[in-house]
């Protein structure tokens, strides 16, 4: 039990990381190049969705195609890459856009609270004492990193602001809308279907092959990454983690990814980082040795 919890752990920290980098090189892209985001949300689904039904056909052929047969869980599947994987990701660029990738993050962050008021509504659980303590520790660390010690001078606009509440909901919907679905099909499955089932929505608002930013070197790797790392293995690491740890400790897990958007932006768009933002990279990872050894006694 505990091992699994571990593992889960561990899944949740990759795919928050390899999320987090995402960021600041999609904050490159929409600076240096002008690519839209419907375009490249509708090439790196496709690019990952492709690239893991593939891998799954591999491993798990009999698998594949079994949730297609299941009327229930079909709808349940086009509501998660809908309404979560896809709104996801779309608010992520758009909010990006608005501001930049550190800003983003702590706004993503508010899904936390959000998966915490919904699993209370939905399925009657209160937080634990543990989630609670590194609910505030995580918001307190993000907080640190996104306003470099200046607590009441992060600057956004109203629109930013719109953005991240709804990209904050979407997050929220993106954790807890699959559950029931990693709990009867493999992980690389689900993601692997809901990848393509978004892809194939955004070619349609913006098919490919229309407005094609210019391909160099520099923006077919870095769409590339998004693809590979930034949304597939991301999303199949981070989702996956649910099958061994609940909703909110997942979600509190994903405060890695500030940490590392703001690694990120200090390598690629050459910012420095100082004593504070240290500091709230430091509360953030706190937050993994909270989760792993206090007790689970629930806040009643």
């Amino acid at each position: 039990m505990v091992q699994n919890r571990i593992k889960g752990i561990y899944l949740a920290i990759i795919g928050s990381i390899f999320w987090g980098v995402q960021g600041p090189v999609s904050q490159w892209l929409f600076t240096d190049t002008q690519i839209a985001p419907e375009w490249l949300m509708g090439v790196k689904m496709g690019l990952s969705g492709i690239f893991l039904i593939g891998y799954a056909l591999i491993k798990q052929p009999r698998e594949v195609f079994t949730i297609w047969r299941q009327p229930k869980d079909l709808g349940r599947l086009f509501a998660f890459a809908l309404l979560g994987l896809s709104a996801v990701q779309y608010f992520y660029f758009l909010t990006i856009q608005a501001s930049n990738a550190p800003t983003t993050t702590i706004l993503q962050q508010l899904g936390t609270i959000m998966i915490i008021i919904l699993s209370l509504v939905l399925y009657r659980r209160g937080p634990s004492r543990a989630e609670l303590i590194a609910v505030v520790i995580a918001l307190l660390g993000t907080w640190l990193l996104v306003t470099k010690g200046q607590l009441t001078h992060l600057a956004i606009s109203g629109s930013a602001l719109g953005l991240g509440l709804y990209l904050a909901f979407s997050g929220a919907l993106n954790t807890l809308i699959p559950v029931k679905l990693f709990q009867k099909y493999a992980t690389l499955i689900v993601v692997g279907w809901a990848m393509l089932i978004g892809g194939v929505a955004f070619t349609i608002i913006h098919p490919f092959w229309r407005a094609v930013p210019p391909l160099n070197f520099a923006t077919v790797a870095s769409v590339l990454f998004i693809a590979i790392f930034g949304t597939a293995l991301a999303n199949v690491c981070f989702l996956g983690s649910l099958r061994y740890l609940t909703p909110t400790t997942a979600g509190l897990l994903n405060t890695f990814e500030p940490l590392a958007a703001t690694i990120g932006t200090v390598l690629f768009l050459k910012t420095s980082l100082n004593v504070w933002e240290i500091v709230g990279g430091l509360l953030v990872i706190s937050t993994v040795f909270i989760l792993s050894w206090s007790p689970k006694k629930k806040i009643s």
